[in-house]
């Protein structure tokens, strides 16, 4: 199949409600961390931590599903 075949990757309704820039919180290992979203992808945001009591880096970035993160 060549490049002309390729379906168009459409983002998920999930993603809508978020926006790059926009500070959100999530759970991970039962922590709850702070960050911000960087980059929307399809089913998915690439999420730089502001705030994790596990990450002693500050500039660490992260992959998160929609389903997973929180408004804050």
């Amino acid at each position: 199949m060549g490049f002309n075949g390729w379906k168009k990757t459409e983002a998920s309704d999930k993603s809508q409600a978020f926006d790059e820039g926009q500070e959100v919180s999530f759970v991970y290992n039962k922590v709850t961390c702070r960050g911000k979203v960087q980059v929307l992808l399809v089913n998915s945001a690439i999420v730089s931590i502001d705030e994790s009591p596990n990450h002693k880096d500050q500039n660490e970035k992260t992959v998160i599903s929609y389903g997973k993160l929180l408004i804050k």
